[in-house]
């Protein structure tokens, strides 16, 4: 009998535990990166403009950058599941276009010129407060209409290199549909690289909505935590890492002890060079 009551008393600890445990369970906070630990966050991106310019300014200075990579800048979106606003010319969203075009605008001059034609890519779609069936996002491919969309959501400590990491991430997206027509397929070489056992999880749209934090290289063949929630995370992180500076010395780090890793960067480098070539 003493054995049962100190059994139950023990039960009812564990359980005024818990409840004290899920009464004080940190809120989710948009504002946090999920990158904020695999982010240099002293590595600073220049203004595209004086810190005054207006909205129409900043649009132009855009418009113009992204012509000479025969790319349109796209200043609404409209599509069914998605919102996003535009920018007004308030001085609050003259910073954050600002702070947007800083990173999104070099990390596309990264590509040569005809990588854009040969992916058939023609619009940049930049707006803020983007989300995807109410879900918070900085970036999303829209192969159907031939873009990207990039936003940004007024997110207080957003690390630069980090955002820039999404503008290949998101691009590759949009890359593989390309390839594929379809965001969401089998690809056997791809698989083929993966260690025995990887098993990925239930898509990327799992990973929002939890202060989760994305780390480098957690096991591997990844080269990152987001990685492995699914295959075409996998590719398009694997690329994201590999065409952001700040990220690529890290990745060829962890390629030097991961053959499997390895293997995945290489097959990126080749289809850098493949949609790098002149057409004809």
């Amino acid at each position: 009998m003493m054995q049962m009551t100190m059994l139950r008393r023990m039960l009812m600890c564990a359980g005024m535990v818990l409840l004290s445990a899920c009464s004080t369970m940190e809120p989710i906070d948009h504002n946090n990166d999920a990158l904020r630990l695999e982010c240099h966050w002293d590595l600073k991106y220049p203004a595209v403009a004086p810190s005054d310019a207006s909205v129409a300014q900043l649009r132009d200075v855009a418009t113009h950058r992204l012509a000479a990579l025969q790319l349109n800048a796209v200043w609404t979106l409209e599509q069914e599941g998605v919102t996003g606003e535009a920018f007004t010319d308030s001085p609050e969203d003259r910073a954050r276009l600002q702070r947007l075009l800083s990173v999104v605008l070099p990390g596309l001059e990264r590509y040569p010129q005809p990588f854009f034609a040969n992916v058939r890519l023609k619009n940049i779609v930049l707006v803020k407060e983007l989300a995807v069936g109410g879900q918070r996002r900085l970036a999303m491919p829209m192969a159907e209409t031939d873009g990207v969309a990039y936003a940004d959501n007024n997110a207080k400590t957003l690390c630069p290199a980090g955002m820039e990491m999404r503008v290949h991430h998101e691009f590759y997206h949009f890359i593989d549909h390309r390839e594929y027509n379809d965001y969401y397929h089998p690809d056997p070489a791809w698989l083929a690289m993966n260690p025995a056992g990887l098993q990925y999880g239930k898509g990327g749209a799992t990973f929002y909505g939890k202060n989760l934090q994305d780390l480098g290289h957690v096991r591997e063949g990844l080269v990152s935590m987001y990685s492995g929630y699914g295959q075409e995370e996998d590719k398009a992180e694997t690329f994201g890492w590999m065409m952001t500076p700040d990220y690529a010395a890290r990745l060829d780090l962890f390629a030097m002890t991961d053959p499997h890793l390895a293997a995945k960067v290489k097959h990126m480098r080749e289809q850098v060079r493949k949609y790098s070539r002149q057409p004809g």
